[in-house]
């Protein structure tokens, strides 16, 4: 019988490598006295690094998502509505400034704000995932509404 292995079950096969990876490294700097905290510190924080940078680009792929969507007729129908319209704007202009301070960082600066700028650009990206679904729905109902009109309206 052939075992299967999942998404999930390699994630945590490769971590648990990793974990492996790093605890061999602490009992080596153990042998030259380096505290073994050190080590295990690094690789939460390259992995916190790791993670950072995903977020970025998931929100960057995001953005530019909803600047296709902008051009459709949905995405003309929100920006015309002035409230709606401020809100999207904002929200492009945080992920344009995000992405800017974020890539414009430096090493250290990423992985000592590291959590909260990854809980940042996780919570700017939902947002931005939000009008693009909006955008899209309203695209939809512009489709059911120009093939069948008249079964749309309820008098």
């Amino acid at each position: 019988m052939r075992a299967v292995t999942t998404p999930s079950t390699q994630y945590n096969n490769k971590m648990a490598a990793f974990w492996d990876i790093v605890g061999k490294a602490a009992n080596l700097f153990q042998l030259f006295g380096v505290d073994a905290v050190t080590p295990v510190a690094v690789a939460t924080s390259l992995l916190r690094f790791h993670e950072m940078n995903t977020e970025c680009r998931k929100l960057e792929e995001r953005v530019r998502n909803l600047r296709l969507l902008l051009n459709s007729p949905g995405g003309y129908w929100v920006m015309q509505h002035l409230e709606l319209g401020h809100l999207l704007t904002t929200a492009l202009k945080e992920a344009h400034e995000l992405v800017e301070s974020y890539n414009g960082s430096t090493l250290f600066a990423r992985l000592w704000g590291g959590r909260g700028m990854a809980m940042r650009l996780r919570d700017l990206r939902s947002s931005i995932h939000s009008y693009c679904s909006l955008i899209v729905s309203f695209n939809a109902f512009i489709l059911v509404v120009e093939a069948d009109p008249p079964s749309l309206v309820i008098r």
